[in-house]
């Protein structure tokens, strides 16, 4: 029966919240006093949902069934979770991801080539640990195997990459299932499977090294191992430079405006889209050294379409050139000198970082030069520059020494040949 107005509440209160400069009601506040003694509210949209909610609670408490609210929420999303498999939280985790473009199909891939085939159909919840380790443990050998066919049996290559990329989105897909409750803990547990030491060391190229690079690329990816050289710029961020974004008038203020990336996978049937750059802080100017001015007006003049808009790097429809075209002129070149066979196209940035940092480089300008967000990955680079000037100092300070240490040779010569003389 319903409550006559004004007649006070058997069990719980109402309160409507209201607007203070109209008084006009926005929702309603129920709450009310459990067994536990502890207060228990909930907001809603209108009175009816309120009072509806006040009545199922009583009706837990007279049947004795009561639980904290926050107990059943969490009892029934662990239900949730258990009738869920991994296949099926693992789609709704990415979707619910913000992700760029290539991290998306980079997390679809491995999930459906990777990992989804064989713990795709465990339910959530009874999905443990020994399941976890006993997938990575085949997931390594078979990797190895895969990259032992494809470089003839090379024990450089081993598969880690490969393995560690897998296992950091199962992961970050049970990691999320923790995050909503799901789980009350991750059984992505192996032990190292989150350390990962690339196979490949970074290189730094000398002058002479990075000219006979370019000498060796095709007239219209030339200009491109320079620019990176000197700029650090990423493979992606290189194939989406227009020509708009090079400031060129002024060779002692010159520089290159990064505004996108061009992606390395295919994505909803697309190649190469130009997205935003990899962070926040990839948005950057940097600055172009002068002697890079003439070899970039040369190549704008022999290999670009003249309008704003043409890209940099054109392929050859004029539309986004594609990473493998690069790299397979890469390859080509890199073999040709001796040394270098392994290099990867990413040491240019290296060695562009790798120098900014030994020529006096501050950390925050390393930051912008890179578009790094996270100073870590920066600080490996101020440490190159550290032990480069390190080593200068101590140069600086042994000279005293050393021209004292040449002048007591000297005397100790000439002491010697005298005693010679007198003999």
């Amino acid at each position: 029966m319903a409550r006559r107005p004004g007649q006070k509440r058997s069990f719980g209160e109402l309160e409507a919240r209201k607007i203070a400069d109209t008084q006009r009601i926005t929702s309603w506040r129920a709450w009310y006093r459990g067994p536990d003694l502890t207060r228990h509210s909930r907001t809603f949209g209108d009175k009816m949902a309120a009072e509806a909610w006040l009545n199922a609670e009583r009706m837990l408490i007279e049947r004795d069934e009561w639980k904290p609210p926050r107990i059943r929420e969490a009892e029934a999303r662990r239900a949730r979770g258990r009738a869920l498999t991994l296949a099926e939280w693992a789609r709704r985790s990415v979707d619910g991801k913000t992700l760029r473009p290539s991290t998306r199909y980079r997390y679809e891939r491995v999930l459906a080539t990777r990992i989804l085939p064989e713990l795709g159909d465990i339910p959530l919840a009874q999905l443990t640990r020994l399941d976890v380790t006993d997938w990575y443990t085949r997931l390594r050998a078979e990797l190895a195997r895969e990259a032992r066919a494809r470089t003839r049996g090379s024990e450089t290559h081993d598969g880690r990459g490969a393995a560690f990329a897998a296992y950091q989105v199962l992961s970050s897909v049970l990691t999320d299932a923790v995050d909503h409750e799901l789980l009350d803990a991750s059984p992505a547990k192996v032990k190292g499977a989150l350390n990962y030491d690339p196979v490949h060391q970074p290189v730094v190229l000398t002058p002479e090294q990075m000219w006979q690079l370019s000498d060796l690329m095709p007239g219209y990816l030339a200009a491109l191992v320079p620019l990176a050289a000197v700029t650090g710029l990423r493979n992606g961020e290189l194939r989406a430079l227009q020509r708009r974004h090079l400031r060129l008038d002024d060779p002692r203020g010159a520089a290159v405006a990064v505004r996108g990336s061009a992606s390395n996978y295919k994505h909803a049937g697309r190649y190469n889209e130009i997205g935003e750059p990899k962070t926040k802080a990839g948005r950057r100017d940097v600055a172009v050294p002068s002697f890079v001015v003439p070899i970039l007006r040369e190549h704008l003049a022999a290999y670009c379409r003249p309008d704003p808009e043409a890209m940099v790097f054109p392929a050859r429809r004029g539309g986004v050139m594609q990473a493998s075209v690069i790299e397979r002129h890469w390859q080509q070149a890199r073999r040709q000198v001796e040394g270098l066979e392994n290099i990867h196209l990413h040491d240019l940035r290296h060695t562009a970082l790798t120098w900014a940092a030994r020529s006096g480089a501050t950390l925050a300008e390393l930051m912008t030069i890179a578009g790094h967000s996270n100073p870590t990955v920066a600080l490996r680079y101020q440490h190159a520059g550290q032990d480069a000037r390190m080593h200068a100092i101590a140069e600086r300070v042994g000279e005293a020494f050393r021209d004292e240490l040449a002048a007591r040779r000297a005397r100790r010569a000439g002491e010697q040949a005298g005693e010679t003389e007198a003999r």
